[in-house]
């Protein structure tokens, strides 16, 4: 459609190549000194298209820039100059159409997928008459594509010249495919574009569906969008039979000589391989002696053997709901980073001591099927609530995506979390329409005057759950049966305890006596497993009659301890209930960079390391050493105390320094060996890399970096710049000062770059403690600048 049109050689590969890698860094501008750059110059501020047509003007491009990681582009074999960026996403798939015409500069237009640092290019166009461009694609939907307008390399600009760009995206019928092909009748409405001329349905014996589309006038074409990885055209040949040409993405494949001097079916021209995309199929008739023919076309589906991308961005969080975790991340790829996975997995590990490891602990975990959302476009926010969970009780979490085919991603980092205890009913009747039931799924409210209280909840969907936290040490639970009744698992604290059959062939009530349970909160759990319906009519707890909560810790000291890393704790203990009667059960104590006043700020703080000594009577005296700490950090503290019916207390919040005996650099430059540089010992650790590249001609690298690596630096100042080398492999380093986060170091590129550096916001003047935690397998320190 276009002169001068170009296909990267990217599109004829297997998907999952990615663009050549960044050849030499971006020429210098040839724009004025006082030229102020495009908002969109960068592609991490790329403007989003949201629309179907778009129109918007650049002016003064005079200005623009060429990053480093800018990619080759094919029409040229350059990154040319003065890069602007756009971005879109569409929906479904369809066909963009894209120009530059009446810009005032000489243009070259490029289309992407991927990631900004690893990005595949569909196409792109130097020339469309004159020395603006125009391209025309067929995308797939579901995928993040971006926009790249340059100054061909070499030509000029004058300061005022400015960049017109137009964009419209129509969605199209696609044929799809499967691994061994699935055939598409040309006869059906909407499939095919058919210009004037063709004679449709005309009927021959043994056709797919009993006919075949003529066309009589020549120059007539048919038009359909695949996506496939190849395809077969089956047809006629006959005496009055002519040419047939095929473009594939407006590219002619092949002229098929439909002659024959007997009528002739089938016939069938296998395509060769294409990218695994989205492709544009144009069939011509091209000469005579008269017609040309088509019955149907056969779509063969790209191999895939590209699984989503491993979700790294997986967090939880806990709300006022009671047994609630809410996961939240950031959404993968169908191909690695690449379109829309198909669904997701989850599994879930109730703690035992010893957290999962999500890569090899998978098939132990147990899976959460309820209410999975759909997989959005790659790079998304998604959450899901879990319900159900035992309030009180740590949960790790493991989640992946899976594609179309089956193809599952490496699961993701492990999360966890504390599921909500909220406040267990005590001794009584519960009706099924009090409010400390929890129902998920499709619960019916029913009247019933067979039931305790005329009322009862019905599920008629297997897999429903309803759930009762309760403190106490028996439940009886109450159901009604019936004829269409099935099977109810019930689980305590997350335990299968039995089954109940629901099942009688006259309705009646029955009941379910639990077995002693120790006394303290539980959270009870029935699921609908069979059949067409399961009951819940009440529920009656009882438990041992108790005083009340303790009284809380109000006189909680924090100091530094003795050695590096540690804090001593110290308060005075209360009893199991008012009044210091007795003793707690136990304490539980955390900290956090923040103060923990309520239930919500200990939900966020960490759990402390160290011996705790048992409880003792209340007026006594206790004390912990608070170990593993961050040397030279400062935290916050509170103990909770909890008694035997499970009442518990938070104390007061104290704050402490954590105890720091070395010394603190002064304002200056050191070198990854300097002494005040302190290297996690976990196996394998940090190595010193001799290269002359690197400052002082060393630098200290990790590979292989097992979860907890780090390296630390004590500074006296206001802000510090850390210099290290990116290049491929490498990971990320997330940045804690005095314990608080405040950054993240990319470290990856496509190619070696020396000395880049990342500046820390300023801080109050005094001691502070840098921590560069490694996110990843690898990771590297060259030398940090101090500022005073």
């Amino acid at each position: 459609m276009f002169s001068n049109r170009r296909y990267s050689l990217t599109r004829a590969a297997l998907h999952g190549l990615t663009v050549l890698g960044i050849l030499f860094a971006a020429a210098a501008s040839t724009s004025p000194a006082y030229a102020v750059a495009p908002g969109n110059n960068s592609i991490s501020n790329a403007i989003k298209i949201t629309t179907a047509a778009y129109n918007g003007t650049v002016a003064d491009v005079a200005g623009a820039t060429t990053d480093a990681a800018d990619p080759i582009i094919s029409c040229g074999v350059s990154q040319h100059e003065d890069s602007v960026w756009y971005t879109f996403t569409p929906s479904s798939s369809g066909e963009v159409k894209i120009n530059t015409i009446n810009s005032q500069y000489d243009t070259i237009l490029a289309v992407f997928k991927g990631t900004p640092n690893a990005l595949i290019e569909m196409g792109c166009n130097d020339n469309s008459g004159g020395v603006t461009s125009a391209i025309t694609l067929p995308l797939r939907g579901g995928v993040k594509y971006y926009i790249e307008v340059v100054r061909k390399a070499g030509t000029a600009i004058d300061p005022t010249d400015d960049m017109r760009i137009s964009y419209t995206y129509v969605n199209k019928v696609v044929l799809w495919g499967k691994p061994l092909g699935k055939k598409w009748d040309a006869s059906r409405p909407n499939l095919f574009a058919y210009s004037a001329g063709w004679q449709k349905m005309y009927p021959v014996l043994g056709a797919l569906e009993g006919n075949i589309q003529i066309s009589n006038n020549v120059n007539n074409n048919a038009i359909a969008y695949f996506d496939g990885g190849s395809f077969d055209l089956t047809y006629a040949t006959g005496p009055d039979m002519g040419n047939l040409k095929v473009y594939v993405d407006n590219v002619l494949q092949v002229t098929i000589g439909q002659f024959n001097g007997t009528f002739s079916y089938p016939n069938v021209w296998s395509s060769p391989a294409y990218s695994d995309n989205l492709h544009k199929l144009e069939l011509r008739h091209a000469t005579g002696p008269s017609k040309v023919n088509l019955d149907y076309i056969t779509v063969y589906s790209f191999p895939d053997v590209v699984p989503p991308a491993k979700i790294n961005t997986l967090t939880t969080a806990t709300g006022a709901s009671t047994g609630k975790i809410t996961l939240k991340w950031k959404a993968v790829g169908d191909d690695g980073m690449v379109g829309t996975a198909t669904r997701y997995k989850i599994r879930y590990f109730p703690f035992t001591g010893a957290a999962p490891s999500c890569t090899l602990d998978w098939g132990s975990g147990t899976p959460y099927t309820y209410g999975l959302p759909t997989p959005l476009v790659a790079g998304t926010q998604q959450q899901i609530t879990l319900s159900g969970l035992v309030p009180g009780l740590r949960y790790d979490f493991c989640m992946a995506a899976v594609d179309e085919v089956g193809n599952m991603g490496v699961p993701s980092n492990r999360a966890w979390a504390t599921a909500t205890a909220g406040t267990p009913y005590g001794t009584g009747t519960y009706d099924d329409a009090h409010v400390g039931w929890s129902y998920v799924g499709n619960w019916e409210l029913v009247k019933n005057p067979d039931a305790r209280y005329n009322t009862v909840h019905v599920s008629s969907k297997i897999g429903d759950t309803a759930s009762f936290y309760f403190t106490g040490s028996q439940f009886v639970f109450t159901y009604l049966t019936k004829a269409i009744g099935g099977l109810m698992d019930l689980y305590i604290d997350g335990v299968y305890t039995t089954t109940i059959d629901q099942y009688t062939f006259y309705p009646n009530s029955f009941y379910y006596t639990s077995p002693i349970l120790a006394n303290g909160p539980h959270l009870v759990k029935f699921v609908h497993m069979t059949q067409t319906q399961v009951t819940v009519d009440q529920i009656y707890v009882w438990a041992p009659a108790d005083g009340g909560p303790p009284d809380p810790i109000t006189d909680l000291a924090a100091v530094p301890g003795a050695n590096n890393g540690e804090v001593d704790l110290s308060w005075t203990s209360t009893g199991d209930d008012p009044g210091n009667v007795g003793k707690a059960k136990n304490y539980e104590i955390r900290y956090s960079t923040t103060p923990i006043n309520n239930l919500v700020d200990w939900d966020y703080a960490q759990p402390v390391g160290g011996v705790f000594p048992p409880s003792v009577n209340g007026g006594a005296v206790q004390n912990v050493t608070a170990t593993g700490l961050t040397p030279g950090a400062r935290y916050f503290f509170a103990v909770r105390s909890f008694d035997n019916a499970w009442y518990d207390v938070i104390s007061n919040t104290v704050a402490s320094n954590v105890q720091y005996t070395g010394a603190y650099a002064a304002p200056g430059l050191y070198q990854e060996s300097h002494s005040i540089w302190q290297f996690s010992t976990i196996i394998p650790g940090w190595i010193t890399i001799n290269d002359a590249n690197a400052s002082g001609g060393a630098y200290r690298r990790i590979t292989n970096a097992p979860a907890g690596s780090l390296a630390r630096f004590w500074f006296n100042g206001t802000k510090f710049r850390l210099f290290f080398l990116k290049d491929k492999n490498y990971g990320k380093l997330v940045v804690y000062v005095d314990g608080k986060k405040r950054g993240t170091i990319n470290q990856f590129n496509s190619v070696p770059l020396w000395k880049q550096s990342w500046l820390s916001p300023v801080f109050a003047a005094g001691n502070h403690v840098v921590e560069f935690r490694v996110q990843g397998t690898r990771a590297n320190v060259d030398y940090i600048r101090i500022y005073p």
